[in-house]
C-alpha cells in the first residue's frame, strides 16, 4: 500500500509523528498518515510532548517498528485523539486555541541519553585494570583523570599501581583515535608527572607508549625516579626518535658519568626538547661530554645543571660548548665550583656567544680573580640580559669595580645583576646611579661596608718617607685583596698601572710622594722595565716585601729572644752575691 503524506501545513500534531523504519515504506502493514524525521528528533519531540501540560490532545507511546534496535518509530492515525473525540486531520490549525507545544529542534540537546564524560570513562578503565592486576584503586589517582596536567608525584606508587595509571592513559588514547578530530575533547593531557615513583624499565616503555600514543603531551616530569641504567638508555632511545616533547625534567636521579652517554644522547639527537633540566645529580666531569653534545644542538632553549659537582675540567668543557652553540637562552650552573679555569672560560663564551640571555653563576667559587676574567667577557658582550653572581666570594671593592668596567662598556645590554649575599664598598652606589641614568639596570646587593677613611690634610713628605714607600703601598690595602688595590688604581683598565696612575693613588689616599719616591717604587716593582706595572709584577711586588717583613720578624725575635737570655743571666749571677740587711724604716716615738 503507498505512504500518503499529510497534506496539513502547519499542524502541531504532524512535529510528535515519528518516522517509519527504512525499508518499510511498501509495506500492507502501515495504515495512517506518518511522516520521516530522524530518531532522536523523534524521541526528542516525544519526550516534549508528553513533558507538556496538553488541554487539548492526549498521546500514546509510539510502537516500535523494526525491532529494538530499530532507528524510528510508528504512530498510527489511532494514536492522535482528543479527550471528548477523534482529532480530524482536515480540520484547520486555530492559532488561537490555547495549545501548549514547544516543538523547535535543538541539535546540541537532541540525545535523551547521557553521554559519557572523559573523567568517567578513565574512571570505569582505570577500575578495571586495577580488577585485571589485583590492585586496589587509588582515589589520589582517580582525582587526575580529566585534567591537562597530571600530576602522580610522590605517590610512592607500587609497579602494578604505575602501571595501571599509565595503561588507562593509553587505552583512553587509543579509543580516541577512533573518533574524528572534531570529535576530540580540548582537555586532553598535555603534562604528567610521576616524580618520586621509581621507573623501571617495564614503567618507561608505559609511559614511551603513552607518548607514542598521545602527541599532545609536551612536558614530562620524572624527577627523583631513581632513573638510571637500563631504564634510561631506554628512554633516550625513544626521545632520539621523538618530535613532540618540549619539556623533560631528570632531576634528582643521581645520574653519574656512566649515564653521560644517554644524557648526551638526548641532547644531540632529539630535536623538539627546549627546556632540559640536569639539576642534583653527579655528572662532575662529564660536562666536558654535554658541552660537546651541545654543539650539535639546534633547538634546546634552557639548560639547567645546578648542583652536578662540575669542577675544571667539566666547567671548562660546558663553556666551550656553549660557546659554540647558538640558540641556548638560559644556562643555570649555579652551585658548581667553575673556579679560575672555569671562569676563564666563561669569558671566552661571552666574547662569542650571541644567543645566551640569562646566566647563573651562583655559589660557584668565582674569587676576584676569576670574576676580572668573566668582567672581560662582559665588557664585549651584545646579548647578556640578566647576571647571577651571588654568593661567591667576591670582596667589597672587587663590586664597584665591575660597575666600573660595566659603565664603560658601551655595548652592553645587561639589565639585572644578582650580587646578594655580596658586601660592596662605598662607592658603588655612586656607580649604580651612573648607569641607571643611562639605561634600565637592577641590582641585588647586601649593605655597603661603612668605610669612611678620609685624607691626611698636612702631610711631611720627609718624615713619611723614612718608611720604604713600598710599604706604605701596600699598607693602602687594608682589608682589600691585591688584585682589587690594583684594579682600583687602574683607572683606564688597561691591566698596568704607570706612573701618573701610580702617583695618583698614593695622593688619592693621602699620602703625597716625591719623585724620589716614586722612582724607588717604580724600580721595585718594573722588573721588566717597560715604563709601566703589570698585576703579576704587582703581586711579586708584594710578595718580596711580605718575604721581607718575615726575615724581618725572625731577626726580632732572635734578638729579643737573645735580650731575655742576658737578662736571665744576669739574675742567676746576682743570686749568689752576700745578701745584704734590709732597711727599715724609722719607729717613731
Amino acid at each position: 500500500m503507498a505512504v500518503q503524506q499529510p497534506q496539513i501545513a502547519s499542524s502541531p500534531v504532524k512535529r510528535v509523528i515519528s518516522t517509519i523504519p527504512e525499508g518499510f515504506e511498501n509495506s500492507p502493514d502501515l495504515e495512517g498518515t506518518v511522516s520521516r524525521l530522524s530518531r532522536n528528533e523523534s524521541r526528542t519531540m516525544m519526550s516534549r510532548a508528553l513533558s507538556r501540560n496538553l488541554t487539548r490532545a492526549s498521546f500514546r507511546m509510539p510502537t516500535l517498528v523494526g525491532g529494538r534496535n530499530s532507528r524510528t518509530f510508528l504512530v498510527t492515525d489511532s494514536a492522535i485523539k482528543t479527550p471528548f473525540e477523534p482529532y480530524d486531520l482536515k480540520t484547520p490549525f486555530d492559532p488561537d486555541d490555547d495549545y501548549d507545544f514547544d516543538f523547535e529542534s535543538d541539535d546540541d540537546d537532541s540525545s535523551p541519553s547521557k553521554i559519557e564524560s572523559v573523567e568517567d570513562l578513565l574512571k570505569r578503565n582505570y577500575q578495571n585494570i586495577c580488577r585485571q592486576l589485583h590492585v586496589t584503586p587509588r582515589s589520589k589517582i582517580i582525582r587526575e583523570f580529566g585534567k591537562t596536567a597530571v600530576n602522580l608525584a610522590d605517590l610512592n606508587l607500587s609497579n602494578k599501581e604505575l602501571k595501571a595509571a599509565l595503561l588507562t592513559f593509553i587505552k583512553c588514547n587509543e579509543f580516541d583515535d577512533e573518533d574524528d578530530d572534531e570529535d576530540k575533547n580540548d582537555d586532553e593531557v598535555y603534562e604528567i608527572n610521576v616524580s618520586g615513583n621509581r621507573l623501571t624499565t617495564k614503567e618507561i616503555s608505559y609511559l614511551t607508549e603513552l607518548l607514542t600514543v598521545n602527541k599532545r603531551i609536551s612536558n614530562v616530569i620524572l624527577s627523583a625516579c631513581q632513573l638510571s641504567g637500563e631504564a634510561l638508555v631506554k628512554l633516550a632511545e625513544f626521545l632520539s626518535k621523538s618530535y613532540t616533547l618540549q619539556k623533560l625534567d631528570l632531576s634528582h636521579n643521581d645520574l653519574t658519568d656512566k649515564d653521560a652517554d644517554a644524557v648526551c644522547k638526548i641532547i644531540q639527537k632529539n630535536e623538539s626538547i627546549q627546556e632540559l633540566i640536569l639539576a642534583h645529580n653527579n655528572l662532575g666531569d662529564s660536562g666536558l661530554a654535554v658541552g660537546a653534545a651541545l654543539v650539535e644542538n639546534e633547538t634546546l632553549k634552557s639548560l639547567d645543571l645546578s648542583w652536578n659537582h662540575i669542577r675544571v675540567i667539566g666547567a671548562v668543557g660546558l663553556a666551550n660548548g656553549v660557546r659554540m652553540n647558538s640558540n641556548l637562552e638560559t644556562l643555570i650552573v649555579a652551585w658548581n665550583g667553575f673556579g679560575f679555569e672555569g671562569s676563564v672560560a666563561l669569558g671566552k663564551l661571552l666574547c662569542k656567544n650571541t644567543s645566551l640571555l640569562h646566566l647563573d653563576l651562583s655559589c660557584n667559587r668565582i674569587h676576584p680573580p676569576a670574576l676580572f676574567e668573566i668582567v672581560k667577557g662582559l665588557e664585549k658582550n651584545k646579548c647578556l640580559r640578566r647576571l647571577n653572581l651571588s654568593q661567591n666570594p667576591i670582596t667589597a671593592p672587587m663590586t664597584s669595580i665591575l660597575l666600573n668596567r660595566l659603565l664603560r662598556a658601551k655595548h652592553s645590554s645587561l639589565q639585572e645583576l644578582d650580587l646578594a649575599g655580596v658586601v660592596v664598598d662605598k662607592e658603588f652606589n655612586s656607580v649604580l646611579e651612573k648607569i641607571q641614568k643611562k639605561r634600565m639596570f637592577i641590582v641585588r646587593y647586601d649593605s655597603s661596608l661603612p668605610v669612611n677613611k678620609g685624607s691626611v690634610p698636612t702631610v711631611d713628605p720627609k718624615n713619611i718617607f723614612n718608611i720604604d714607600p713600598i710599604r706604605i703601598l701596600y699598607f693602602m690595602k687594608e682589608h682589600l685583596r691585591t688584585i682589587d688595590l690594583f684594579l682600583k688604581f687602574d683607572k683606564d683598565s688597561s691591566n698596568s698601572l704607570t706612573r701618573d696612575e701610580m702617583q695618583f693613588a698614593f695622593e688619592m689616599e693621602g699620602y703625597p710622594i716625591s719623585k724620589a719616591a716614586l722612582d724607588s717604587v717604580m724600580s721595585y716593582l718594573d722588573t721588566n722595565k717597560d715604563g709601566s706595572v703589570d698585576l703579576l709584577e704587582f703581586i711579586d711586588g708584594e710578595r718580596k716585601l711580605k718575604r721581607k717583613l718575615i726575615q724581618e720578624r725572625e731577626e726580632e725575635k732572635l734578638r729579643h729572644s737573645a735580650d731575655e737570655e742576658l737578662q736571665n743571666d744576669h739574675s742567676y749571677s746576682q743570686a749568689f752575691q752576700t745578701a745584704t740587711k734590709p732597711k727599715f724604716p724609722p719607729i717613731k716615738k
